[in-house]
């Protein structure tokens, strides 16, 4: 019996370990708003939106964006654009020639009428055009989600500068929990008239060392952790905080393990 207790205690404690362990990570990119009546510092991020279509999304009326960028481990050695003798983005992806001598990039999608260029001269983030404008995406995202597909958007590229690397400053937004070293900018939208909506995704350089080699990689959001910018609300319905499928079984292993145990011991005191 006590070898038997001593493996669900085993069981048990690895399980809540990792389950909490993944609850309290922090992406490398992450979007966020200022949480909402009932919500906490930063935006729930919804399960289903219409009008664009997506998923895992935090949705805001307001004209802020927070925008995070975290350094993963003590190699890395920036987080934004090229960084003394790493990589521009061109020498990593030809693709992203435009982007050369940028640092992190804000993208930002809004509904094909093939106006781009118009609209970029009335939308601004903190007070600066976009830098870049274009109909049609042309790779210049990995992340091909609905809002970021030709012919439902058109698509605005906006310099943000890089990320300095703060002590314990940046949570994850989903669940408001961990710190991990570097830096959350406040971003200010303005020029929103007349768009039905605006759907943010960021990217930048990640620049490491590894032994004796400088190495540069495209770092972006995951298909969650993003924000999308709506004049009015016809189709989001907030759902709360739903974690990752492995977390959920790994913490209801736990409980069901530690379930057990306490049954146990009711039964070995009566």
């Amino acid at each position: 019996m006590g070898i038997k207790t001593n493996l669900l205690k085993y069981a048990a404690l690895v399980g809540l370990v990792i389950a909490t362990s993944s609850a309290y990570s922090v992406p490398v990119l992450q979007i966020g708003a200022p949480g909402g009546p009932g919500e906490g510092t930063y935006a729930d991020y919804i399960a289903n939106l219409t009008n664009p279509t997506e998923s895992d999304t935090a949705v805001t009326r307001g004209n802020t964006l927070y925008v995070a960028g975290v350094y993963q481990n003590n190699n890395v050695l920036s987080l934004g654009g090229q960084s003394g003798s790493g990589s521009d983005w061109s020498s990593i992806d030809s693709a992203y020639a435009v982007f050369d001598g940028k640092n992190a990039i804000l993208l930002a999608a809004l509904p094909d009428d093939g106006n781009a260029d118009v609209v970029s001269n009335i939308l601004k983030i903190n007070g600066f055009n976009p830098f870049y404008t274009s109909d049609t995406l042309d790779g210049l995202f990995p992340n091909n989600h609905d809002p970021l597909k030709d012919g439902i958007s058109d698509y605005l590229f906006f310099d943000i500068g890089d990320f300095a690397k703060n002590s314990d400053s940046v949570p994850n937004f989903a669940t408001e929990t961990g710190a991990a070293d570097g830096e959350i900018k406040t971003l200010t939208l303005s020029g929103t008239t007349g768009l039905a909506w605006i759907h943010f995704d960021v990217l930048a350089i990640e620049t490491s060392s590894q032994g004796p080699r400088i190495v540069s990689t495209i770092e972006n959001n995951p298909g969650s952790k993003d924000v999308t910018w709506k004049e009015e609300d016809d189709g989001g319905t907030p759902t709360g905080i739903i974690p990752e499928p492995a977390t959920l079984v790994l913490l209801s292993l736990g409980l069901l393990a530690l379930g057990t145990i306490h049954r146990q011991k009711i039964r070995l005191t009566t």
